[in-house]
């Protein structure tokens, strides 16, 4: 799990966030939406291997943290 800090938070609507292929290790990056409270859950294609992964996307505006995470899909 990544955590990435919110910028100016009145400002920033969208950020684009590093997660890590479980398949093969490989760094990808996906746009993510801040306006969306609570919990982004979706799946998201390595750029490298083409395998599938779950990402999740927490979003703590309270702590100004954002956390992502890649997962096997089969978890």
């Amino acid at each position: 799990m990544r955590k990435f800090e919110l910028k100016d938070k009145a400002m920033v609507t969208d950020e684009e966030l590093i997660w890590t292929c479980q398949y093969c290790g490989v760094h990808n990056t996906v746009w993510v939406d801040l306006t969306v409270d609570g919990k982004q859950d979706f799946i998201e294609e390595c750029r490298i291997c083409c395998r599938p992964n779950r990402i999740i996307i927490k979003v703590d505006k309270q702590d100004e943290n954002i956390f992502i995470e890649s997962r096997l899909t089969d978890e």
